[in-house]
């Protein structure tokens, strides 16, 4: 999706306070439950009772698995195309990756669709039509969901306007929804994403339902197998030391300050290691798990202090449906 024309007002704030800024909200596996997502965009500020989007400037980034275990998939689907379009109207963003299970659901796997989704499409056959690559959900997910996003934490416009030392670097955050290991980092998102999208492709060709179509790749089978960005849980069951190393590589090679991805559940809360370069957000949101109503904030700002000299500070923080806001990270340095 191109970036959204920065509104005048934004403009004109930066140039009176000095101060760039940029909120990120991301979310994880969502499963069919459209009350818990309301909850937790209402939680995290991007939507007003309605579910209509009032989050400004904001970014919403999703990992995945909107799909399955329970019955809302068209209301969510629908949520997040009409969030996408007026988020981007007043200067906001909406990311959405790639899950497994839209995987699963492109390719006919369908152990996981409850009876309820089923009946709200009208039967199979209309399911199956909505997810080709003719229907509705089919052509969202070729649109506007990609296998991995790298975005910005502050807005690249405003950065560019500003008189900031050449040698500064805006900040990034990697979305996935399984995970990214360093051999597939080194091949970029681009390729990534493209690997995925003639994967999805070939998925919705995959009549009988087999584990992948005729004519799949060694490259597109290898992105869907266990060490594949759907599917990789390395990040959430390796050793802190295997991990960290990964990590290290993993965000070099992306361009990125924090990995952040879902599929592993961990239904206490955020799983956060290597220094918050790795970050774990699957709490089981929907009702088919029962665990935390969850969102993730990244909040980043610059502030000039004068004399070509800027403060950059971002603050990490973990929103709980029902209990307060815990810092996850702080970090602050003077650039000059």
């Amino acid at each position: 999706m191109p970036a959204a024309t920065l509104p005048l007002r934004v403009l004109l704030a930066v140039l009176l306070t000095g101060r760039l800024h940029r909120r990120v909200v991301a979310v994880a596996d969502l499963h069919g439950d459209l009350a818990h997502a309301h909850n937790v965009l209402r939680m995290a500020g991007l939507i007003d009772a309605q579910a209509h989007w009032r989050g400004g400037s904001a970014v919403l980034a999703s990992t995945g698995d909107i799909v399955d275990r329970g019955d809302d998939t068209i209301a969510l689907y629908r949520m997040f195309d009409r969030l996408r379009s007026e988020a981007q109207a007043v200067g906001g963003e909406v990311h959405n990756c790639v899950g497994n299970h839209e995987m699963m659901n492109a390719l006919h796997d369908w152990r996981f669709v409850t009876p309820g989704d089923l009946a709200s499409f009208g039967g199979a056959q209309a399911r199956r039509r909505a997810m080709s690559e003719k229907g509705w959900i089919g052509q969202t997910w070729l649109a506007n969901y990609s296998i991995t996003n790298t975005v910005p934490l502050l807005p690249p416009e405003q950065v560019a306007r500003a008189k900031l030392p050449e040698s500064y670097q805006v900040p990034h955050a990697n979305f996935v929804h399984g995970g990214i290991t360093p051999a597939w980092a080194a091949r970029g998102t681009a390729h990534i994403n493209a690997v995925g999208r003639s994967l999805l492709l070939k998925a919705y060709k995959n009549e009988d339902g087999t584990y992948l179509p005729p004519g799949t790749t060694p490259e597109e089978r290898s992105l869907y197998s266990e060490d594949g960005p759907l599917w990789y849980r390395g990040y959430a069951t390796d050793s802190e030391r295997l991990v960290c190393r990964h990590a290290e590589e993993a965000a070099r090679l992306l361009g990125a300050k924090h990995l952040v991805m879902g599929h592993t559940p961990h239904f206490s809360g955020f799983v956060v290691r290597c220094d918050a370069s790795v970050l774990l957000i699957d709490t089981g949101i929907s009702r088919a798990y029962g665990g935390e109503q969850s969102a993730l904030i990244i909040d980043t700002e610059l502030q000039h202090l004068g004399k070509g000299r800027w403060r950059e500070k971002e603050v990490l923080q973990a929103l709980y449906k029902g209990r307060l806001p815990r810092i996850i990270a702080e970090t602050e340095r003077v650039i000059e």
